[in-house]
């Protein structure tokens, strides 16, 4: 299962629609590579499982392909039916 482990936002971002890009690997470790945000999206749609890992509290969260109002494809992490901040939590390379 890949994990996130980093992300980058477009600048100014403040939100997980300005998420471009996410640095992944297969494990919680390991050699990271980089992924688009459409990447991971459409990946989840087919059913791959992406989870977060943030390195320092080596909390995770399982990731979920989402639409905006506007159209804007993008992913988020989704507890308890409600979007959370955990990507925006992770660190930016």
């Amino acid at each position: 299962m890949p994990f996130i482990r980093a992300i980058r936002l477009a600048h100014p971002g403040t939100s997980n629609e300005h998420i471009e890009a996410v640095q992944v690997s297969r494990l919680t470790t390991g050699t990271l590579y980089t992924e688009t945000r459409e990447e991971v999206h459409r990946a989840i749609k087919r059913g791959v499982r992406y989870r977060t890992f943030d390195e320092r509290t080596h909390q995770q969260a399982d990731v979920a392909a989402r639409v905006s109002s506007r159209g804007t494809r993008y992913i988020a992490t989704v507890a308890n039916g409600v979007e959370t901040d955990n990507l925006l939590r992770l660190r930016q390379f």
